[in-house]
């Protein structure tokens, strides 16, 4: 089955659109303004109507920024891990304990972005829990899309592979930003759950690994920085009411 891979996204943040046979998904948005500039891309491409879903990655304010104001302008139902409710309904994105940036530039990033919240979103009837690998659901529609949980950037993280070509969208589990080293995103909540998330990347054995910041990049790459969390504690960030 053929699926058709559209980038309408812009130098921050990639925005992938799947074209396929059952409709058009979106995978996240991005940070919140963002929605008008995303429709006219989108328009060029296909009828805002024909949007059938949005495959949330993971509910980080540059993924669900504009997530609220784009479903009142497509009808879309929105697949999610369900731990990613709980920070798209304060707006806002989580700190668990022991969470913190893998880098300095990260720290960096993270004092000069104060500000992580963005719109609350309430799904309602149009929320579609992934709550195991099991639950296939772009695979019971007969779509070659399998579902992958990719926790350690987040808990609700979540990517996309297909299986028949090799590609493998990965949200933030890994990045091919300026501001990101060895392909490892700028901020962890679980250093442990991280790394075991690059060793399910490495087995699925990809061709091609699409982050949701910066270019496509290689598998090898996940092989040649997969160690480069170990023994390398994350940083903290400052103790700061709502600061991430």
């Amino acid at each position: 089955m053929d699926i058709r891979i559209h980038n309408v996204g812009g130098y921050i943040t990639q925005n992938y659109l799947l074209e396929t046979p059952l409709g058009w998904i979106a995978i996240d948005t991005g940070y919140s303004g963002g929605e008008k500039k995303f429709l006219q891309r989108l328009s060029r491409l296909c009828r805002p109507e024909d949007l059938k879903y949005i495959f949330l990655t993971h509910s980080h304010d540059d993924h669900a920024g504009f997530l609220a104001a784009l479903l009142e302008a497509v009808p879309a139902k929105v697949i999610l891990h369900p731990a990613a409710l709980p920070c798209l309904e304060a707006g806002e994105n989580a700190e668990p304990a022991g969470s913190g940036y893998a880098t300095r530039m990260g720290a960096l990033f993270g004092l000069v972005k104060k500000s992580f919240t963005f719109p609350p979103v309430h799904l309602g009837d149009r929320a579609v829990f992934v709550e195991k690998e099991d639950d296939q659901f772009f695979e019971e529609l007969g779509l070659p899309l399998r579902i992958v949980f990719l926790p350690g950037h987040t808990a609700d993280s979540i990517g996309l592979f297909l299986p028949q070509t090799g590609q493998l969208f990965c949200g933030d589990a890994a990045m091919n930003a300026v501001i990101s080293l060895g392909r490892h995103t700028i901020w962890i909540d679980n250093v442990s759950e991280f790394q075991r998330s690059w060793d399910k990347m490495i087995a699925l054995k990809p061709v091609r690994i699409y982050p949701s910041h910066g270019t496509p990049f290689s598998p090898k790459d996940l092989l040649k920085y997969r160690r480069f969390m170990d023994g390398r504690p994350v940083i903290q960030p400052n103790n700061q009411p709502n600061k991430r």
